[in-house]
C-alpha cells in the first residue's frame, strides 16, 4: 500500500486521501447534526432544514457520505446559505445548458487542484496502483447519493461500460483512459459496491490524469450514469422498447443539463427552455461540505440566460442584471474593459483579469492533408510554413486585439503545461515558443524563394515552379463574428501574406459544411481556433500528435484512430480520400510516423522524468519541422466579473498559476469550487 497523501505530478505516484470533517459548525450554518460515536457534525441550508423537519427529507446526516468531499481551497471562508446567482451568456446554444456543466465538477472520480499541478480527490476518496501502473483500484466514498436521493454505486460506473460503451448503437466510445499504453481496452472489475479495479494489458501511468481531466457525463466522457433512472429507457432492461427510437430516447434522458433528472452535481437542473434559459436548484444530497461541515452549495439558485444579442447581454450586465461572468462563452472580449470598468458603479461588478492559459490565442493552421496536391506538397515544405510565420506581424496583431497583453508566440500547448514548469521544461518551452517568431518579411521572402516560388506573369503574385498560381485562402465559419478577435486577426493576417507575395484571401464558409470539408481535405485552413489545452501535454495531445480528424492533420488523425483494429487494412485499393473515414498512414521517416513512436513510448513510461523528456523531443520535432500551428499571443488575460457581495470567488493571485480560464481538459471555474461562492446579503439576492 501507498503512503495515504496526495498524488502530485512532480513526484512519484502516492495515495490521495482525504480527512474526517471538523467537529465546529458555524454561525451561518442553519442546523447541525451531531453523529454519535464519530462526533461529525454537519450544517445545512435553511430550507432544507425545514424540509428535514417536515420529514420530506432525510436528516443531513443521512443525506452525506461518510467521509464528504472538503473543499481544500486557501482563499475559502465559511459562507452563508441562500440567494440566487443570476448568470448569462450571448447568442450560445451551448453556452446555455453546458456552461452550467462546465461549472461543476460532480460526477469526476478525481480532480485538479492548484491549476493543475495536482490531483486530488474527487467521488473516489482515494486510489491506488500496483508498481507498474497497469492495476488501478478506485475506491469510491461510501453512502454517496443521487440527487433523488437512490444511492450511488460503482453499478452506475458498470452501467456506462457495459451498457454504453460496449452497445454499437450508443457510439459512447471508450475514453483514452479506458485504454492501455498499448491501445487496449481495459478491464472493469466490481471489488464491492464502492471498489472498482481497472486492469490493463501495459503500463498505463497517465490514469489518475485523465481521470481528473475534464468535467465528467457532460464535456468529458461519461464515466458513470443513474442506472436506476435510465434503464427504464434501455432495451437490455426494457425489452418493449421501440428499437427505431429508443436510442434517441435514452440520449436525450442522459442529458441532465436540458433533461431534469438525477445528477451528483452541486445544483440540479430545475428547467430548460432552448436557446433562451437554464434554471438550477440546490442539490440536497451533495456531496460536499466546507471546512465547518456545511454542506454545499450555499447559493440556493442559478439563472442562466441566453441573451440573443451580444450587445443587451452587455447591457445587462453594465446595468447589474447579471451577478457573475466567467470567461468563456460570454462574447466578452479585451475591448470591452474600458466600457465594463466605467460601469462598475452601476453594475456593482468586480471586473478581474485572469490568465487565460491559451499557447496561441487567435491561431491559424494549415491541412497537411489537403487534397490538392500541388498545394498539399507547399504546404508540407517546412521551409513554406517557416516562411508564412516569419511573414506574420504578431506584434501589431497582439497590439490591436489584446492590447498587448500575453508573450508573443510562434504557437506551443499552454504555457501553465506540467512540462514547462519542472527543471529544464522552462527552456523547451522557450524554444518552441520563439521557434519562428520573428516578423521579417525580408527572411520570408527568402525562403520562399529557396522553394522556387517567383512571380513569373508580373501580377505581384507568386506562382509554384511551374506557374501554378498560388492562392491562400483563410477559411473560417459564416456565423464569425465579424468585428471579432479571429476576423480581425486574419483580415490582418491577409494582409501581411499579401505582403510577401502570396495571395490570400478571407473565405467564409456555412457552418453546415465547414467541419465536412476540412476532414475530407477540402478546405486549406482553420484560423478561428485556439490553442487551449492543459496542463498536460499527454492526456490530450492531439494538438501535438495527429490522433484525430478536426486538427493540422486530419487523414493521418483518422489512420491513428483506425490503427491497431479490423479496419487499419481495409480500403487499401481505395483512394485515401475516398475511404471511411478518409485516412492514410505516414511515411516512413515523416515527422508524424516520428511523432507518433515518441507518443507511443510516453503512453507505457512510468517514469514521469522520462516522459517530460519524451515530450520535449516531441517539441523539437515541431521546432524543427514546424510550425504545424501558429499562434499570436500566449495567456492572454480572460475577463471574469464578479458582483460586489459575492464571496469566495478566488482572484488571480489566489490561484497557483494564476488561473486557466480557456484549456478544455482543467475545467474552469469547477476547479475552484462554485459551490462556495455565497452572498453577503443572500437575502438582497
Amino acid at each position: 500500500m501507498l503512503d495515504e497523501t496526495r498524488i502530485t505530478r512532480s513526484g512519484a505516484l502516492k495515495l490521495s486521501a482525504m480527512t474526517a470533517v471538523g467537529t465546529a459548525v458555524a454561525a451561518v450554518a442553519g442546523t447541525g447534526v451531531s453523529i454519535a460515536g464519530a462526533q461529525k457534525t454537519y450544517g445545512e441550508a435553511p430550507s432544507l432544514a425545514a424540509q428535514v423537519a417536515s420529514g420530506a427529507l432525510p436528516s443531513v446526516d443521512k443525506r452525506l457520505p461518510e467521509n464528504p468531499y472538503v473543499v481544500p481551497h486557501k482563499w475559502l471562508t465559511v459562507g452563508k446559505y441562500g440567494g440566487t446567482l443570476n448568470m448569462g451568456c450571448d447568442n450560445n446554444e451551448w453556452g446555455t445548458s453546458g456552461f452550467m456543466a462546465e461549472l461543476q465538477y460532480g460526477h469526476s472520480p478525481l480532480r485538479y487542484l492548484r491549476d493543475g499541478l495536482e490531483i486530488g480527490p474527487g467521488l473516489a476518496e482515494k486510489w491506488e496502483s500496483n508498481a507498474d501502473a497497469s492495476e488501478w483500484t478506485l475506491y469510491f466514498r461510501k453512502g454517496l447519493k443521487w440527487s433523488d436521493g437512490h444511492p450511488w454505486s460503482v453499478d452506475d460506473i458498470l452501467f456506462w461500460w457495459e451498457d454504453q460503451v460496449k452497445v454499437e448503437e450508443l457510439k459512447e466510445y471508450p475514453p483514452d483512459e479506458a485504454r492501455s499504453g498499448k491501445g487496449t481496452l481495459m478491464t472493469m472489475t466490481k471489488i464491492d459496491a464502492t471498489t472498482l479495479k481497472l486492469t490493463y494489458d501495459a503500463p498505463t501511468p497517465l490514469t489518475a490524469d485523465r481521470l481528473a481531466m475534464w468535467v465528467n457525463r457532460m464535456i468529458g466522457p461519461r464515466w458513470m450514469d443513474p442506472k436506476h433512472f435510465l434503464q427504464e429507457y434501455h432495451i437490455k432492461y426494457n425489452p418493449a422498447l421501440d428499437k427505431a427510437t429508443w436510442v434517441d430516447t435514452f440520449r436525450e434522458k442522459q442529458q441532465f443539463h436540458r433533461n431534469p433528472g438525477p445528477t451528483m452535481t452541486g445544483w440540479m437542473l430545475e428547467s430548460y427552455e432552448k436557446a433562451q434559459y437554464t434554471k438550477w436548484v440546490r442539490n440536497p444530497y451533495y456531496w460536499c461540505v466546507d471546512s465547518a461541515g456545511n454542506q454545499l452549495p450555499y447559493i440556493d439558485r442559478i439563472e442562466h440566460i441566453n441573451y440573443q444579442d451580444t450587445e443587451v447581454f452587455k447591457l445587462r450586465i453594465t446595468s447589474g442584471q447579471i451577478d457573475y461572468v466567467h470567461g468563456a462563452w460570454t462574447g466578452l472580449a479585451l475591448s470591452d474593459v474600458q466600457t465594463l470598468r466605467a460601469a462598475e458603479a452601476k453594475s456593482g461588478m468586480d471586473l478581474r483579469l485572469w490568465d487565460g492559459g491559451s499557447g496561441t490565442s487567435s491561431m491559424y493552421f494549415f491541412n497537411w492533408d489537403l487534397a490538392d496536391p500541388k498545394m498539399r506538397e507547399l504546404i508540407r515544405m517546412p521551409k513554406f510554413r517557416k516562411a508564412m510565420s516569419h511573414a506574420f506581424n504578431r506584434s501589431a496583431v497582439r497590439k490591436a486585439i489584446y492590447f498587448d497583453t500575453g508573450e508573443l508566440t510562434s504557437g506551443t500547448m499552454s504555457p501553465k503545461a506540467l512540462e514547462y514548469n519542472v527543471p529544464g521544461g522552462k527552456a523547451a518551452y522557450q524554444e518552441w515558443r520563439d521557434s519562428a517568431i520573428q516578423y521579417d518579411p525580408a527572411r520570408a521572402k527568402a525562403l520562399l524563394a529557396e522553394i522556387g516560388l517567383k512571380d513569373t506573369n508580373g501580377d505581384g503574385f507568386l506562382e509554384m515552379a511551374d506557374g501554378t498560381p498560388i492562392e491562400v485562402t483563410l477559411d473560417y465559419n459564416a456565423n464569425e463574428n465579424p468585428s471579432g478577435e479571429h476576423v480581425r486577426k486574419s483580415e490582418l493576417l491577409a494582409k501581411d501574406w499579401n505582403a510577401v507575395g502570396i495571395k490570400t484571401t478571407l473565405n467564409p464558409i456555412p457552418s453546415t459544411s465547414i467541419d465536412d470539408l476540412w476532414r475530407t481535405g477540402k478546405r486549406m485552413t482553420n484560423v478561428a481556433w485556439e490553442v487551449g489545452d492543459g496542463p498536460n501535454h499527454l492526456v490530450y495531445p492531439q494538438w501535438v500528435v495527429p490522433m484525430e480528424d478536426s486538427r493540422w492533420a486530419p487523414l493521418h488523425g483518422n489512420w491513428y484512430l483506425v490503427k491497431g483494429t479490423t479496419r487499419e487494412g481495409a480500403e487499401a485499393d481505395k483512394d485515401p480520400y475516398e475511404r471511411t473515414p478518409p485516412r492514410v498512414a505516414p511515411e516512413p521517416g515523416s515527422p508524424i510516423a516520428r511523432l507518433w513512436d515518441l507518443y507511443d513510448q510516453t503512453k507505457v513510461e512510468p517514469d514521469v522524468n522520462k516522459r517530460n523528456k519524451l515530450v520535449w523531443d516531441m517539441m523539437k520535432i515541431h521546432v524543427e519541422d514546424g510550425p504545424f500551428f501558429s499562434g499570436v499571443a500566449a495567456n492572454t488575460p480572460r475577463i471574469v466579473l464578479v458582483k460586489k457581495g459575492l464571496n469566495n470567488v478566488p482572484k488571480r493571485d489566489d490561484l497557483a498559476l494564476g488561473g486557466l480560464v480557456n484549456p478544455w481538459i482543467h475545467p474552469t471555474p469547477a476547479v475552484y469550487d462554485p459551490e462556495t461562492y455565497y452572498w453577503d446579503n443572500p437575502a438582497a439576492h
